[in-house]
């Protein structure tokens, strides 16, 4: 009988069945603020880095600190591809005069693939939006308008009660005692027309430059106020265009606008 012994047994492998591993899904958040005049823009961008598509994503912003208030809704980005990303903007006011402000927000979305759903934070941003302290001082008109052109700039008209010869100079007086000094001041009068127009400039701690240029005016009947503000720091132009502005509606007996 012949022997097995020796013989190579020869098997066939079995063929397991490999399994892709799942697309992974990988969301970055990166939170930003600019300065506007009369509010705060927080930005939230949402990066989709991973490999499949998010959907329904819901941006919601939060004040985690401070008096101020941001009453837009949430924001979606319905689809969210690989490799692209989608931001939120949203609009924060001052309920008063401004100070430190802390905002977040929370992001909520979906595996296009399994349906799961994911929830994110971004991450806290916090910053002093107090105007800065500002002393007088002297420039020459010249030297002032130089600056003025390398400032950022906000400029607002508003209606004033009562007569422009008698505005004028108390609006002046008032920008001035906020820490300004006056550089020029004029006045026109003809007829049924007034002009009266000043120039302010001061510095703050850090030799930061803000100016205020004011013009009020009367044609017949009706007068209006000007009111240009100029700031190099553009973390100050916020409250400090707050302040100034809080000034010429106390000095005019009228209620601030609101953000």
């Amino acid at each position: 009988m012949a022997s097995l012994i020796g013989i190579p047994a020869i098997g066939l492998a079995a063929k397991r069945a490999t399994r892709r591993p799942p697309r992974k899904l990988e969301i970055r958040v990166e939170p930003g603020i600019d300065f506007e005049a009369t509010h705060v823009v927080y930005h939230v961008t949402v990066r989709n880095r991973g490999e499949v598509t998010a959907r329904d994503v819901v941006i919601t912003p939060r004040v985690l600190h401070g008096s101020f208030f941001i009453d837009e809704p949430p924001k979606a980005v319905p689809v969210l591809k690989p490799g692209t990303f989608g931001t939120a903007t949203f609009r924060a006011g001052a309920k008063g005069e401004p100070g430190e402000l802390e905002v977040g927000a929370r992001i909520v979305y979906y595996n296009r693939d399994t349906g799961e759903r994911h929830e994110a934070s971004a991450p806290p941003l916090r910053i002093d939006l107090r105007s800065p302290a500002t002393r007088p001082v002297y420039l020459a008109p010249s030297a002032l308008r130089e600056r003025a052109s390398r400032s950022l700039s906000v400029q607002d008209v508003f209606a004033v009660p009562g007569d422009a010869e008698r505005a004028f100079p108390v609006v002046a007086d008032a920008i001035a005692a906020e820490g300004l000094e006056k550089v020029e001041e004029m006045t026109y009068s003809t007829g049924g027309e007034f002009v009266g127009q000043a120039s302010l400039h001061g510095l703050d701690r850090r030799k930061n430059s803000y100016a205020v240029r004011v013009v009020v005016s009367r044609r017949a009947a009706q007068s209006t106020l000007k009111l240009l503000v100029f700031v190099q720091a553009e973390e100050s132009l916020f409250g400090f265009y707050w302040r100034v502005r809080e000034a010429v509606h106390r000095a005019l007996g009228t209620p601030a606008h609101q953000p």
